[in-house]
């Protein structure tokens, strides 16, 4: 079944390497979505895929060090809409 998930997460000491990293964790998993940097230093992911393949983007995401600390994590789920065509990066 397809869902959506957005996930947040906050810290000190951004890895920049890390939004290649979600991209091709996302990519891997057939999931089609957006990463965005807030201005706040902080990552929003919104993804779209099936249930399977959104829990073990969550599992990567919640275990891999965007940051030097990890200050906070949240993630809520959602009904598909189709919004989006590929997954993408987007700073600000």
């Amino acid at each position: 079944m397809r869902k959506r998930i957005e996930i947040g997460i906050g810290g000190g000491g951004f890895r920049s390497h890390s939004l290649s990293s979600v991209k091709e964790s996302a990519l891997r998993l057939s999931l089609f979505g957006v990463v965005f940097i807030k201005d706040d230093g902080s990552i929003k992911v919104i993804a779209e895929g099936e249930e399977k393949n959104l829990i073990n983007f969550e599992n990567v995401l919640s275990h891999t060090d965007f940051f030097l600390y990890t200050e906070s994590f949240y993630s809520k789920w959602f009904p598909a809409t189709g919004d989006f065509q590929g997954f993408s990066v987007v700073k600000g």
